[in-house]
């Protein structure tokens, strides 16, 4: 009886080793692997998800087709279309079905080690959800022709940001008057390479437009003088520029301007906007008889502005 015992045992044990080594033989072992080109990403910004095969056991024949489901937040990312896919190392003919997001593709020579697939780009939405999200790849299967193979699924993480608001250029100086629209108090005569001197540029970039012009639209460049009316046009924003005394914009104080200033005070051509601020000589938002009495006194060289 002991020594029947003794058999059957054997025999299971045999069995056992048997059994461990044909799972063992016939284990097809493939590992997907996820990556993305960034793990932050902001609206209207780009990510781009690879799949990569690895860690290849016990095939033979080469892995020849593949078929998987891609996940991700359609209230964060733009519909995905066939479009989006780029394939690697020969995997071909790759179909993209964006109404269950599952994909298929083959490779007639077999992958016999590990090689990326494919790639694909998904792009946030302008008014994306903002937390982390996940872009993952489930119900992966794979065949070298004798039987599917089923990986784990894999995922990667992405945080999603908001859009920093870009500051705005911001005009400011020590010399003149800036206000929304007007950059005034220029003295006659100055040059766009002085009047530059003169002003900063706050938040400015590499990209931020900086130009000047003249009433009919002529680019003025830095020997050129600026007169009342002239544009300054920073980034999106536009200034006109204001000279004192020079009401009828040559830069300079001319009889022509006194002449304008005269008619105004009796009222016979009243001056308006920009010609009205430039007559203001002393700068206190009235137009009157000292103001008159100081451009004049500029013409003649009596008196030097500052």
């Amino acid at each position: 009886m002991k020594k029947k015992s003794l058999y059957v045992t054997g025999f299971i044990l045999v069995c056992l080793i048997l059994t461990s080594a044909i799972v063992i033989s016939n284990t097809n072992v493939i590992k997907g692997k996820l990556t993305s080109s960034k793990q932050e990403i902001k609206a209207g910004q780009e990510v781009t998800i690879t799949l990569r095969f690895e860690e290849y056991n016990q095939i033979t024949k080469g892995i020849n087709a593949f078929k998987a489901t891609l996940e991700y937040d359609d209230d964060i990312f733009e519909a995905l279309t066939q479009e989006n896919f780029i394939t690697f190392n020969n995997w071909e003919e790759l179909k993209y079905n964006p109404a269950t997001k599952e994909l298929v593709a083959i490779k007639k020579a077999g992958s016999k080690q590990a090689e990326d697939i494919f790639e694909v780009k998904l792009t946030a939405k302008i008014n994306p959800k903002l937390e982390k999200t996940n872009i993952g790849i489930k119900d992966i299967s794979t065949s070298e022709g004798k039987g599917d193979i089923i990986l784990d699924n894999e995922k990667v993480e992405i945080n999603v940001i908001a859009e920093q608001p870009t500051e705005k250029e911001k005009l400011t100086s020590e010399k003149y008057t800036v206000t929304e629209k007007y950059v005034s108090r220029v003295l006659p005569e100055t040059t766009i390479k002085e009047f530059n001197k003169n002003i900063t540029i706050e938040n400015r970039t590499e990209q931020t437009k900086v130009e000047f012009t003249d009433a009919k639209g002529n680019i003025l460049q830095e020997e050129s003088k600026v007169t009342t009316g002239t544009k300054l046009q920073i980034g999106e924003k536009i200034y006109e520029l204001i000279v004192i005394g020079d009401t009828d914009k040559d830069a300079m104080i001319t009889v022509n301007d006194l002449a304008d200033i005269k008619l105004h005070i009796i009222e016979a051509e009243i001056l308006k906007g920009i010609e009205y601020e430039a007559a203001d000589m002393d700068g206190d938002g009235t137009v009157e008889i000292d103001d008159l009495a100081q451009m004049k006194l500029v013409y003649l060289g009596l008196q030097v502005l500052e």
